[in-house]
């Protein structure tokens, strides 16, 4: 039997850890142009082309209240505690660390959302959807005013690595197409899901259909 999968979220230089008491059967791993599902088992197998759009991780799994043969170890966290961290970290606006053991899978990436809840008849135990998104740390280069140029002038040995504002501009209206969702919706449209749901009255689950028409604003 081949060897299980590691999945760690760390925060704050591993300041604080938490690996997936249970791993997610797939991941969905997305980029402006194109998503696609792997299969956990199977990640080692995906190569992931180092490009400059941003790539999207979606997956969804559940903290379980007690360890039960589906748990990849036995010291599991308390649900709640678990939820507690995430959340924690999503509202710090600051990026986490995605990593897969035995891959190359080790991502700076933001917590753009987390949806959790318990389902009746498993009390305690609480089931999520994570979203989460590529983070680039881009280092500010500075002007060295210190040197003078022939003529006087100020010498420029750097440049600032700012990127250009976008002239993208958002629709008004969208019609909901196979396999979307408000989340997916939301990132094209440089909005959130949740602006999206209640803009156009969506109540949990927050179910939408192809063909279905949204305001965007």
């Amino acid at each position: 039997m081949s060897r299980s999968r590691e999945i760690w979220l760390s925060w704050n230089n591993n300041a604080e850890r938490l690996r997936l008491p249970v791993n997610p059967p797939d991941i969905t791993i997305g980029n402006a142009s194109q998503t696609t599902t792997v299969d956990v088992a199977g990640i080692g197998e995906v190569a992931i082309i180092n490009d400059p759009v941003l790539k999207t991780f979606e997956f969804s799994s559940f903290f379980p209240a007690t360890w039960g043969p589906y748990c990849e170890y036995e010291d599991i966290p308390n649900p709640k505690q678990a939820v507690a961290m995430i959340e924690k970290w999503k509202a710090s606006s600051k990026p986490i660390r995605f990593l897969v053991s035995g891959t190359a899978w080790n991502f700076a990436a933001t917590v753009e959302d987390f949806v959790h809840r318990e389902e009746g008849g498993d009390v305690e135990t609480i089931y999520y959807d994570l979203s989460l998104r590529e983070y680039k740390f881009v280092t500010i280069r500075k002007l060295d005013t210190s040197k003078k140029g022939s003529n006087g002038s100020t010498k420029v040995t750097t440049s600032s690595t700012a990127a250009r504002p976008s002239t993208k501009t958002t629709p008004a209206s969208y019609t909901v197409k196979s396999g979307d969702s408000l989340w997916k919706i939301a990132q094209a449209n440089g909005t959130t899901w949740q602006k999206l749901a209640e803009l156009n009255k969506i109540k949990a689950p927050y179910s939408i259909k192809p063909g279905q028409g949204l305001k965007l604003k």
